[in-house]
């Protein structure tokens, strides 16, 4: 799985052909252009090329693990990707002082509510080895969907004390049909999962923030990365890959969990 990704990043199948196409798309709609679309799909390559050269990095320990910051900080990647995805997050995290910062892996072709079990062995893991009362987790795309289901249906209310979530299809998102394993289904507009997250009371001590773009393609729009009522910045002009590497969202995650 780890192969094809990086080959559909490389060949720029994924993530540019998706993105240039929402640029094209908007600009047949909103003439003239909204600002900065081409330019979104090009850095959102370059963003995938770079990220997957990094993927071998995603066996080392990550930047900032003996930092010494308020909590510890768990980072749970997407979909067929790896916790190399942030590398250059990490590094900010830690040259502000935040951490110990860990990342964890899991299978991505099954279930969410599997993943979300593996990361609160995890995370009591994390808690036991650092002696920590609570950890943050950032999640990316179904990284997300994965803390979020840890914090509302599982035992992670409290053991969190920030979920900040990146790209992620709280809503689902239709490109999900595309891929292989139970998220495609799971992940899907309106499924079953989806249903039940938000149907579930919100967790009351774990403090939610979702960041989204209106230039992602892959979780187009509110109606996929929104979660309402919840803490939310958004931005206009980032891919979903890039959303990992721009310092802008570095910053708002910074300001979140340094408080």
């Amino acid at each position: 799985m780890a192969a094809v990704s990086d080959l559909l990043m490389l060949t720029g199948i994924y993530p540019f052909v998706p993105h240039a196409g929402m640029a094209w798309s908007r600009w047949r709609k909103e003439r003239p252009s909204p600002p900065g679309q081409l330019r979104a799909a090009v850095r959102e390559w370059g963003a995938a090329m770079a990220l997957s050269a990094a993927r071998p990095l995603g066996f080392l320990p990550m930047p900032g693990e003996r930092t010494h910051g308020p909590r510890p900080i768990v980072l749970v990647h997407g979909y067929a990707m790896n916790r190399a995805n942030f590398v250059v997050l990490a590094r900010r995290l830690a040259a502000a002082g935040l951490g110990p910062i860990y990342g964890f892996e899991y299978w991505t072709l099954g279930k969410t509510s599997s993943a979300a079990r593996r990361l609160g062995a995890y995370v009591d893991e994390v808690l036991a080895a650092t002696g920590a009362a609570a950890v943050d987790v950032i999640g990316h795309s179904m990284g997300g969907v994965v803390g979020r289901y840890y914090v509302t249906l599982g035992a992670g209310d409290g053991k969190v004390a920030n979920l900040i979530t990146i790209g992620s299809p709280h809503s689902g998102t239709d490109v999900s049909a595309i891929g292989v394993g139970a998220p495609t289904k799971e992940l899907f507009l309106n499924s079953t999962l989806i249903q039940r997250l938000d149907a579930a009371p919100r967790p009351r001590r774990t403090r939610l923030t979702v960041i989204w773009s209106r230039s992602d393609a892959l979780v187009p729009g509110a109606r996929h990365a929104r979660i309402e009522g919840v803490d939310e910045v958004l931005y206009d002009d980032l891919g979903h890959l890039s959303l990992l590497t721009d310092r802008r969202v570095a910053g708002e995650v910074i300001a979140r969990l340094g408080r």
